[in-house]
């Protein structure tokens, strides 16, 4: 009975979390998008193997000091024996060939080896430890690909829902145009065609709006396929332009550029140079091992193995003692080799410090700057809706015609897209400042 109630129990929550995957609703700040991702993306959990394996290299190094320790046997009938020659004088008078030995002979036995000194595979382990660092580091890279890739597509929602919400303002003021003249249309005081073209502009509007609200379900779509969720789900983004989570306030205002995991790895790859080199060198030490053997001897005419008294037990033990003589001159190259790209990697960390410490700086510039234009192209947005609002009620009253209230409106259709570029800029530069200081 317990054990049904725990099948029981397991189904349920199996039931639970398939319904959380593929609910109707879910509600994701950015974190908590990039969270999800990173635990259901297949990618990500592929990436995770590698961990996995490299672990089992270290593992699989230490054994190397496990004594080796094998069973072996064989048996062998001989139907006609193998003469063996006699000089004269040793059993007789004249020389004779005489057939020594068992036909029956089977030999059963355990052999033991152990390493006692052998210097290369202490170096085995700190180079699989350091491959499971390097892995690490590798696995941390291709998270922060996808933190990048998340939050870019998130953030992109937030643009295109701006862009959505700024076409919808555009329609609702072409709509009160054409509401406006169509009154004074019906009352004589407004040419059919000025009323035609309000019209017209109130429809081209209506498909501004329809077009913004596609790239604002497509952008919504690439989120749901980034965090890995059905596109059926009902995605419901919680952060907004001023959430906190986007702000970089809290972001150090001087990176480190050794913080960064490319420059990490180079550091780790210096390290196996280094230990590839050791390794190379160990290779012409001596090593001294422990061997060891048991066996069970039978010697008979014939295979009838259950006679005991023909069965007979030898065993032996020993060390082994193996020194390299031409190791030096074949490891030579090997040590060259590893030795270049020691070299090789001291430019290459130089290199790629040279290149993070500039893209930080450019970055934080850039961000800097993307900041100060959002900020004034807000303004400009906020003053042009004010010039609007006060033309547009001239324009109700018949003060304004309606060629001039265009001019205004194109003025804040320039204001608009001026600020949503400017929003655009900004979210790059705030991924790219992140990415450059090693939160993404």
């Amino acid at each position: 009975m317990k054990k049904i109630i725990i099948l029981i129990l397991f189904v349920a929550s199996v039931s639970v979390y398939a319904q959380k995957q593929s609910g109707s609703n879910l509600t994701l700040g950015v974190r908590e998008a990039i969270d999800m991702g990173l635990k259901n993306r297949y990618d990500a959990q592929s990436k995770k193997y590698n961990l996995a394996i490299a672990d089992n290299r270290i593992s699989k190094s230490k054994k190397e000091w496990i004594p080796d320790i094998s069973g072996s046997g064989n048996a062998r009938y001989s139907p006609q024996l193998q003469g063996t020659y006699i000089p004269a004088h040793f059993f007789s008078a004249n020389p004779e060939v005489v057939a020594l030995g068992a036909k029956s002979t089977a030999i059963f036995g355990l052999d033991l080896n152990q390493n006692i000194y052998k210097p290369g595979i202490t170096t085995d382990v700190k180079i699989a430890k350091n491959g499971l660092a390097l892995e690490q580091e590798k696995n941390k890279q291709d998270e922060n690909t996808i933190r990048e890739q998340i939050a870019f597509a998130y953030l992109n929602v937030l643009l295109r829902d701006l862009q959505n919400k700024i076409a919808g303002n555009d329609e609702q003021r072409y709509k009160e145009y054409a509401e406006v003249a169509e009154g004074k249309y019906k009352t004589g005081t407004l040419i059919e065609n000025d009323y035609l073209k309000a019209k017209l502009d109130y429809e081209n509007a209506k498909v501004e709006t329809s077009k913004a609200k596609q790239n604002y379900d497509l952008a919504l779509n690439s989120v749901k396929y980034q965090i890995n969720v059905p596109l059926e789900t009902q995605l419901v983004l919680s952060d907004t332009l001023n959430s906190p989570n986007l702000s970089f306030s809290d972001l150090p205002t001087k990176a480190d550029a050794n913080n960064r995991t490319e420059i990490k790895q180079l550091i780790l790859q210096q390290e196996n140079n280094k230990l590839q080199v050791n390794k190379n060198r160990q290779n012409a030490l001596p090593s001294l091992a422990f061997f060891a053997n048991y066996s069970q001897q039978f010697t008979y005419t014939n295979l009838d193995y259950g006679l005991k008294q023909w069965w007979t037990p030898f065993n032996y033990l020993g060390l082994r003692l193996s020194i390299p003589i031409t190791a030096n001159f074949k490891n030579y190259n090997s040590i060259q080799e590893y030795r270049f790209k020691s070299m090789q990697t001291d430019l290459d960390i130089k290199q790629r410090t040279a290149d993070i410490n500039y893209e930080i700086q450019k970055t934080s510039t850039e961000l800097s700057n993307a900041l100060k234009n959002m900020q004034t192209t807000k303004s400009n947005y906020d003053l042009s809706k004010i010039i609007y609002a006060n033309e547009k009620q001239q324009y109700n009253l018949g003060s304004l015609l309606y060629s001039n209230l265009l001019d205004t409106e194109r003025s804040l259709s320039s204001a608009e897209q001026n600020y949503i570029k400017a929003v655009y800029d900004y979210l790059i530069a705030n991924i790219n400042y992140q990415k450059a200081i090693g939160n993404y």
